[in-house]
Order: structure tokens, then sequence, then C-alpha cells
């Protein structure tokens, strides 16, 4: 009887969430250990498609679950389509992205089936004699704790965003494809998506943002952290920084990156004074591409970014916010009497 580590995926326009993906080759490296296979669940409607993408990834089995009642995301539609699945299974280990989608639904499932379930993963891996190990950050990311549980306890995991990025996909996997279309009622569910709004970029968490502007110790103070927070209102992105700038009361505590802090994976990232610690730079490892403005040329930010500028950040900010200023102003129609 084949062994599986199971993954619960989640689908966005035009593709399979990068989160989803993660876990996808997360779970690979640790059925590898285990000698088991890695079994991906996709949720949807018409979903099958995506199978290939996820066998690139580490996939040896994908079971699409599909029905047009889970076009939407519904957590009842969800708990009601993916509980049977689970149940049939019998995983070695349950995986997910720590999303706010499986937050919705996935805690539900494990009181009922006591289920341990560990959110703000960082790390899995199977020591001793197949025993799960989990490595998660505690107290805002302030402390690490390492969790094991003994052999052929279930565990479900949800990994942190970002936390080790998408690597290249492998196109000569394949992967064993079934469809299953489950029977459901949905004027049963308790809750239904109506429309998704745009996050504000002010309050969304920083390792769901796709633009960051970031600054550090180079900021020199309250003052320079008001130009880079300019700057992120206008280009609409999130506000984010060091944990140096954190300590010294110019960043919201919950708002710095690194190891220790927030693990961000978005498609921009521009960091202005950051000198690129270590454990900062391991919080932006799978950042799409990043800009860095450093006034000292041997910064390790700037060998990490896709662009470098050495230069000072309080001469080139307020030039960058004119620029966008202009560019964001109404252009103004002349009007002429004959």
């Amino acid at each position: 009887m084949d062994k599986f580590v199971v993954v619960i995926a989640e689908c966005e326009p035009g593709g399979v969430t990068p989160a989803s993906l993660e876990c996808v080759e997360e779970a690979r490296e640790v059925a590898d250990q285990l000698g088991a296979r890695v079994q991906v669940i996709l949720c949807g409607s018409a979903v099958a498609a995506l199978a290939e993408i996820l066998a690139a990834h580490g996939a040896d089995q994908v079971t699409a679950v599909e029905h047009e009642a889970l076009a939407q995301f519904s957590a009842d539609g969800w708990l009601q389509a993916l509980a049977p699945m689970l149940l049939h299974a019998h995983p070695l280990l349950l995986l997910a992205p720590d999303s706010g989608q499986i937050r919705a639904w996935l805690p539900r499932l494990a009181v009922r089936w006591r289920l341990p379930l560990v959110g703000c993963c960082m790390r899995i891996s199977i020591v001793g004699d197949g025993y799960p190990e989990i490595i998660r950050n505690t107290y805002g990311g302030a402390c690490q704790e390492r969790l094991i549980w003994p052999y052929a306890t279930l565990v479900g995991a949800m990994l942190t965003p970002g936390v080790r990025g998408v690597g290249p996909p492998q196109v000569e996997r394949h992967a064993e494809v079934t469809v299953i279309h489950p029977e459901l009622d949905p004027a049963h569910f308790r809750d239904r998506t109506v429309r998704t709004l745009p996050a504000d970029p002010k309050t969304v968490s920083l390792n769901e943002a796709e633009r960051i502007v970031s600054g550090g110790f180079g900021a020199g103070g309250p003052a320079g952290m008001g130009l880079v927070k300019q700057l992120a209102e206008q280009l609409g992105a999130a506000l984010g920084g060091t944990r140096v700038a954190a300590d010294r009361g110019w960043l919201a505590v919950d708002r710095f990156i690194g190891s220790t802090g927030q693990i961000v994976a978005p498609k921009l990232y521009m960091a202005f004074g950051v000198s690129g610690a270590g454990q900062h730079l391991s919080g932006i490892t799978a950042s799409e591409l990043v800009i860095a403005v450093n006034s000292d040329r041997t910064a390790p930010i700037l060998k990490r970014a896709d662009l470098g500028v050495v230069g000072d950040l309080h001469q080139i900010l307020p030039i960058l916010i004119r620029k966008l200023q202009a560019l964001a102003a109404p252009a103004v129609t002349l009007e002429t009497t004959p």
C-alpha cells in the first residue's frame, strides 16, 4: 500500500498559488525521506488542467475535486468537499499554505479529528525513525519553536508563504490525475464569496503584499522613514523595514522583515538604507525584483539586488516621489475660444 504526504493546494486566476507550489516542493523533500509519494488535492471548478504544473514541482498524484459551487471559495464548501477525501487518503503528513482561506476551514477539521495543526511553519523534515519535525515562528517572530511528534501521528502543517520560494519546474515529471465530482448543496453553505476587494497596502500582511517599500538604519530616523512611507503610498505598496528600524521606533514592530520577523515574497521589493544583514536577506529570498538604494557600495543588499543604486536616499527619495506625483496628477486640458 502506497504511503502519501498530502498537500492541499489553492488556485488563483491563471494557475496555482506560489504558496501552494512551495508546499508541494516541501512535501517532495519530506516524502523522499519517508519513501512516500506526494498527493496534491486541488479544489475548484475545472482545475484538473493544473495537474501538469503540480507534477513539475513534485506531485506524484493529483486529485482534482471539481464542482461549480467551488469556483468561489466557501469554507463550508471546501470542508464538505475535502473532509471525505482526506479521510480516505490516510496521509502520513498533511501540508497546506498558511493562508486566510486555509485558516477558514482546516482548523475546524482539525478540531473534529483531534488533529495536531501547526501554523507559521518555516520548515518540515523527518528525524529519527520517521518522526515529523516542524520549525515554526512564535511570539511574532521573536523565537522559533521545534516540535517533534512520535511515529504514526498525523500532523497538519501550514507553511508560511514565501519561506522557501518556488524552485524551477521539472517539466519532464508527470503525475497520475484523478477527477472527483462531490455531491454538494450550495444552499447549505453558511458562507460564500460575494466579491474580492484589493488589499489595503497599509494593513495587508507583508507576506501577502505584492509590492513592498522598505527602510533600514540608513533612513537616519523618523523623517527618513517618513520619506520611505511617502514612496510606498505613491506606489500603492506596503511599508516594511529592518528590525533595527523597528527597535528604534521608526517602524511598527509587526512590519519588520527577516528570519525573526516577516518572510516576504513580493513581486517588487524596494530597500532604502537597508544594509542587508543575513537575517534580513533570508526574509526576502523569494522576492522577484529587488531594487536597493544605499550610500555604502559594499552593502550586501546591493549584491542581492537586481538593480542597485549607490546614493543618498534623502536626495533620491524626494525626486522619486515628485516624479510619481506628476505621473499621477490628472492631465489638464486647455480649452480655446474660437
